[in-house]
């Protein structure tokens, strides 16, 4: 999350929006807290949300199992995924990806 911080203070001003979305079950008081805690230590100056969605519905409309799970966006809405089965992100190919995306009009 240190690099989305980052890449935001960066690029915000060329386009890049950045949002984040927390999977932790909304039932599951003490993961909840601990991504609050999480967050607000880091305080990322971006949207923050908690999806409230049963992980049936959200593994299969994002086809994804692990986090983290990383989205990126162009401006007609096509998607790039990064993250695979083990978690890992290529940030560089992820960082050449975005940087590829806002130069385009």
């Amino acid at each position: 999350m240190p690099h989305l911080v980052q890449m935001h203070k960066q690029h915000a001003d060329r386009g890049l929006v950045v949002l984040c979305v927390s999977l932790d079950p909304t039932n599951d008081k003490e993961k909840v807290d601990d991504a609050i805690a999480f967050l607000r230590k880091l305080n990322p100056p971006f949207t923050r949300l908690l999806l409230d969605e049963p992980d049936a519905v959200w593994s299969k409309k994002l086809d994804f199992n692990n986090m983290p799970c990383y989205y990126v966006f162009d401006r007609h809405g096509k998607w790039v995924r990064f993250g695979g089965d083990d978690g890992d992100i290529d940030f560089a190919e992820f960082d050449r990806v975005v940087l590829r995306m806002l130069s385009e009009k």
